[in-house]
């Protein structure tokens, strides 16, 4: 399950990036290119975090996959919210949201892999600890 989202992840990725080229636009049009390229921009984050995701346990892995499925619904949801275009200098916009939804999504990620690895780290040095 570990490898098969890896696979999927850079399979997005790579659809992503051909769908925001010069042939996605003349395939599907820009304007259709400009609506549904904000889901891609995650996979630039999930390809190198599902990567760091196969040193969970199955169980933490799962937990972090619900977790990455809820928000990126909940993200999605706001950025399609969102105005497509700000007219200030300085405005919100879809662009602006998905960028950071995806970089909070990151370094959420990045903090619950570290706890994770400090914790399994901690647990087999008491385990060596009692058992020798």
């Amino acid at each position: 399950m570990k490898k098969k989202f890896v696979l999927f992840s850079t399979l997005m990725l790579l659809l992503g990036i051909f769908v925001t080229s010069k042939n996605g636009d003349n395939l599907l049009g820009y304007d259709m290119v400009d609506k549904i390229y904000y889901p891609f921009v995650w996979f630039l984050a999930l390809v190198p975090l599902s990567l760091f995701a196969l040193t969970l346990n199955d169980q933490k892995h799962k937990f972090w996959l619900k977790f990455t499925s809820v928000f990126f619904v909940i993200s999605m949801f706001f950025v399609y919210m969102m105005p497509e275009y700000g007219s200030g200098i300085v405005s919100i916009d879809r662009e602006l949201t998905n960028w950071f939804s995806a970089g909070l999504y990151s370094f959420i990620s990045i903090i619950y892999f570290i706890v994770q690895f400090i914790k399994s780290k901690n647990q087999i040095t008491y385990t060596k600890k009692h058992i020798g």
